[in-house]
C-alpha cells in the first residue's frame, strides 16, 4: 500500500514465501479490500451513457457539466477488518524475527558454554596429569626448542627413566598440512628411534594438551620432525624442535 520501505517490503515478501500462516494473513487482506471495491463499484446507468454520447456527437455545443454520482466509501467495518489482517500480518512476521534471532542467541550461547566446559575438563585433565609427573621423582623433562626451521616452536617431553613411558606437551608448533604430521624421536646412543605421531586435531581447538606417546628406553634427547602423514621409521622431513634430557 505504499506505507512500507523497500527493505519492509523484502522482509514481508520473505516472511510470506517461508511461513504459511503468514501467506494466509496477506491473502485475507487482500480478499477484504477486493471484496469491498467490487461491491462499491458502480455500474454506469443508461441515461447517463447516453448524456455523454450527445456530448461527444456536438462538439460545437458548450462542454455541459455533468455530475456523477458520488463512489460511496469503504465501510468502517471493512476497513478495521482490513487493518486487523494487516496488523495481525506484521505481528506475526515481528514475532517470528524475533524468534529466530533468540534460537541463533541462545544456540550461540549453548555453544559458548560447551567451549567453556570442554576447556575447563582439559584443564582439570592437565593439572592432573602434570601433578603426577612433577611429583614422580623417576620423571625426567626435556625441554624441545625450535630449530632454524621454527624458531618460535616449543614442546615438552616427560620421561619416566623407571617404565620408559613418554609423555608430549605441545607448547608453540606451526599447524601442519592436512596431508603431513608431526612425528617424535627419541635418540638413544645417537640413534632416532619412532616414539609416535602428534595428532593432527591438537592443532584443532588443542583436543589434549598432554599426550602419552610410544615408551622409550635409554633416552637421552628427543626431537621433532615433519613428516608424511602415518610417519616413517626414519626422519625424512625437516626437524622442527630439538632438546636433551
Amino acid at each position: 500500500m505504499g506505507l512500507a520501505s523497500a527493505e519492509e517490503q523484502r522482509e514481508f515478501e520473505q516472511a510470506c514465501a517461508s511461513h504459511p500462516e503468514v501467506l494466509a494473513a496477506r491473502q485475507a487482506f487482500e480478499e477484504v479490500l477486493e471484496r469491498e471495491a467490487m461491491q462499491n463499484a458502480l455500474p454506469v446507468s443508461p441515461l447517463l451513457k447516453e448524456e455523454l454520447m450527445t456530448a461527444i456527437a456536438a462538439p460545437q455545443a458548450e462542454t455541459p457539466v455533468i455530475s456523477l454520482p458520488a463512489r460511496r466509501r469503504m465501510s468502517w467495518q471493512a476497513i478495521a477488518a482490513a487493518v486487523a489482517v494487516l496488523l495481525l500480518a506484521v505481528s506475526l512476521v515481528w514475532n517470528l524475527t524475533l524468534q529466530q534471532k533468540n534460537n541463533r542467541l541462545q544456540q550461540e550461547i549453548a555453544g559458548l558454554r560447551s567451549d567453556k566446559d570442554s576447556a575447563m575438563n582439559m584443564l582439570g585433565d592437565m593439572e592432573k596429569d602434570m601433578e603426577v609427573l612433577t611429583s614422580n621423582p623417576h620423571v625426567k623433562m626435556a625441554g624441545m626448542k625450535g630449530t632454524n626451521e621454527a624458531p618460535a616452536a616449543y614442546a615438552t617431553v616427560y620421561w619416566d627413566s623407571l617404565n620408559k613411558d613418554v609423555y608430549l606437551m605441545v607448547n608453540n608448533l606451526p599447524a601442519p598440512p592436512s596431508h603431513m604430521q608431526y612425528q617424535l624421536w627419541a635418540l638413544i646412543n645417537g640413534q632416532p628411534v619412532d616414539a609416535g605421531m602428534i595428532p593432527n586435531d591438537v592443532f584443532i581447538g588443542r583436543k589434549k594438551l598432554l599426550l602419552t606417546m610410544k615408551s622409550a628406553t635409554g633416552a637421552q634427547a628427543f626431537a621433532i620432525t615433519l613428516e608424511k602423514k602415518g610417519g616413517n621409521p626414519t626422519p625424512q622431513g625437516k626437524m622442527y624442535t630439538l632438546g636433551n634430557l
